[in-house]
């Protein structure tokens, strides 16, 4: 099952890079628990609608927003690991260019947990997996 939660994971990244956020969505559970507590407003959401309203709040802070997607591996037990790129400049003139981390857990097809990891080792730590060189 663990190649099939990467491609869950991968697809909806793929879905979302090219502004399909229909696909994107479709990727997540009902019951999503979105955990953001790494960024300012430290959140923990749950449900699609409020999915929506992060992501699209968070777009809106953006001047410039570019983000990559460049690995997606494996962690074990329907656990998937992203590593993602943002590049940008923010509406208050903040440059950005950072690497950073989210850790999923699949359920069914489905994404069902999130949580996002400012430094991108952290994703790593959590699904104890060691650190890449």
């Amino acid at each position: 099952m663990s190649a099939k939660s990467v491609a869950v994971v991968r697809g909806m990244w793929e879905a979302f890079l090219r502004n399909d956020f229909e696909d994107s969505l479709s990727a997540f559970a009902p019951d999503i628990e979105w955990d953001g507590t790494n960024l300012p407003d430290g959140a923990i959401l749950r449900g699609l609608d409020a999915v929506v309203d992060h992501v699209t709040k968070w777009a809106e802070t953006w001047e410039t927003w570019e983000v990559e997607l460049e690995d997606v591996i494996d962690a074990g037990d329907d656990r998937v690991v992203a590593f993602i790129r943002e590049r940008g400049r923010t509406k208050a003139g903040l440059v950005v260019n950072e690497r950073h981390s989210e850790l999923y857990r699949v359920r069914n097809g489905k994404i069902a947990y999130r949580k996002g990891f400012s430094d991108a080792d952290e994703a790593l730590d959590a699904a104890g997996l060691p650190r890449r060189q």
